[in-house]
């Protein structure tokens, strides 16, 4: 079914991964879910379960075209852009909303509750967090070493830069908390 005049509107989900399909294509639906497996940024994660419905959801609107691999008994379907999916994906990327501005961040949602923590337990908490935090940034060292994206650096550099500004809070928050002074109100 092609799209209505106008409707080229993605989810992030949606974009993203029609993004990759672009970028890649033709791709199989397993090497996209190997990919997604691979990456060590949480929304681009999704499980197979969600990968197909959303292959099929797209190919419905005609943004993603599926057919098969010539030869292979199998089966196995290749995809790629349609034309419509190529100008679904430039308008997505063109769009700021305002969800991509101020981000969602569970960590900062729970210290929303640090009035249920002991100073010990938020002390434990924040150091926890900090090291795994640590952790992230030595794994991205390690993807970004293996990993070939347009415009690789940039996306590094705002992965580590996001990593690090989260670490600072963590250290604010703990010189707060050691000094009595956590702002509770």
């Amino acid at each position: 079914m092609p799209l209505a005049d106008g409707d080229l509107s993605l989810t992030d989900h949606e974009g993203t991964f029609l993004a990759l399909v672009q970028r890649i294509q033709p791709v199989t639906a397993y090497l996209v879910s190997k990919i997604y497996d691979g990456s060590p940024v949480s929304n681009f994660n999704t499980s197979k379960g969600k990968i197909y419905p959303l292959i099929r959801r797209l190919a419905d609107r005609g943004l993603l075209d599926k057919h098969i691999v010539e030869g292979d008994a199998r089966g196995t379907e290749q995809l790629s852009c349609t034309a419509d999916g190529e100008a679904a994906v430039r308008a997505w990327v063109r769009e700021i909303r305002p969800s991509h501005l101020l981000l969602e961040d569970p960590l900062r949602t729970k210290v929303q509750s640090f009035g249920l923590l002991s100073e010990a337990e938020r002390i434990e908490w924040i150091l926890g967090a900090k090291d795994q935090l640590a952790a992230q940034i030595e794994g991205l060292e390690r993807y970004e070493e293996g990993v070939s994206v347009p415009f690789k650096a940039f996306v590094h550099d705002n992965a580590v830069r996001s990593i690090r500004a989260r670490i600072a809070w963590l250290d604010s928050m703990l010189s707060h908390l050691l000094r009595g002074d956590m702002g509770a109100d």
